[in-house]
């Protein structure tokens, strides 16, 4: 194993120990309003080398939602829709792609492809896997203002958290 390996390993232990020890436990709300949840496991995915296969990605992406699921006693909630952000982000990734292209070696931080290229791709990953997750959870259009309020509230609480991980830690 190489250096990198060991530390996207690292990473992932770090994120998903923070995911659930930290932030399950923190309860936002007041009044019946529950909206606000904290979601920092979607950047593992966000973080993975432009290198990986998608089927390695995907796969890694399921395995990080089915234990996410474990603690949650969601079954499958987190494994869809992070692996239905894991398959979007080719398509996320060619919709930004710069004029000279990617450097494959690299994994997509604000250190290499700057804080606003950044902010777009996160914040567009990081929502349709709330949008999605929100929706199979409520599994009805009835309570589609509540999957869009939860969607909204959660994605700016989540996304702030995201930046700060990125731009605190640098993790390369």
């Amino acid at each position: 194993m190489n250096t990198n390996t060991i530390n996207i390993i690292k990473r992932f232990f770090i994120i998903v120990l923070i995911q659930v020890l930290i932030l399950k436990q923190i309860n936002i709300g007041w009044g019946g309003f529950n909206y606000i949840h904290l979601f920092i496991y979607p950047l593992f995915i966000l973080l993975i080398p432009l290198k990986t296969k998608r089927f390695l990605l995907i796969l890694v992406a399921f395995i990080t939602g089915i234990i996410v699921d474990m603690f949650y006693d969601t079954p499958g909630l987190h494994a869809g829709s992070l692996v239905f952000m894991a398959y979007m982000r080719r398509y996320i990734l060619k919709f930004l792609e710069p004029v000279e292209g990617y450097n494959v070696d690299t994994s997509p931080t604000i250190w290499t492809f700057g804080l606003d290229w950044f902010l777009i791709y996160s914040s567009v990953l990081v929502f349709l896997n709330l949008l999605w997750y929100f929706s199979m959870e409520a599994f009805s259009f009835q309570y589609t203002s509540i999957v869009l309020l939860r969607t909204i509230f959660s994605f700016i609480f989540s996304e702030v958290i995201i930046v700060l991980y990125v731009a605190i830690l640098n993790p390369k």
